[in-house]
C-alpha cells in the first residue's frame, strides 16, 4: 500500500506591533487573563496561536485584537501552541477545578470581545 505523503504548511510568523501590544495590555488592565495575576512584566498572547494559522494568513487576521490577550510568562509558556479549549483541557487534566477553568475561559473570551483603547 503506498504511503501518504503531505507537507505540513509553515505557521504564521506575524508579529504584534508595539502599539497594538500596549493597547491590548491596557485593555486587559495589565493583568493575565488566564490566572488573574498582575506581574510586573506581561506578554501578549494569541488566543488562537500562530501555529494554527498558515504562513499566508494576513497579519491583520492573525494579530486582530479579538485574537490577542494579556498573559503572564508562566501562563503564556504553559499554553504554548494550544488554542483556548486545548489549554482548558490541559488545565483540567492537571487537576485544576472545572470552575476555575471555566472562569479562565470566560475571562479570556470576554477580553477578546472588548475594544482596544484609542491609540495615543
Amino acid at each position: 500500500m503506498p504511503s501518504r505523503r503531505f507537507a505540513i504548511p509553515a505557521p504564521s510568523t506575524a508579529r504584534v506591533s508595539l502599539v497594538v501590544a500596549l493597547q491590548v495590555q491596557e485593555r486587559d488592565g495589565y493583568v493575565c487573563v488566564y490566572c488573574g495575576d498582575a506581574p510586573g512584566e506581561v506578554h501578549v498572547d494569541h488566543a488562537r496561536p500562530l501555529a494554527h494559522f498558515p504562513a499566508t494568513a494576513p497579519p491583520s487576521t492573525v494579530n486582530a485584537p479579538s485574537n490577542l490577550v494579556t498573559a503572564c510568562a508562566p501562563c503564556n509558556q504553559a499554553k504554548g501552541p494550544q488554542n483556548l479549549p486545548g489549554f482548558a483541557a490541559m488545565l483540567r487534566g492537571r487537576g485544576l477545578p472545572a470552575k476555575a477553568v471555566t472562569g479562565m475561559l470566560r475571562a479570556a473570551r470576554a477580553a477578546t470581545r472588548r475594544p482596544l483603547p484609542n491609540a495615543v
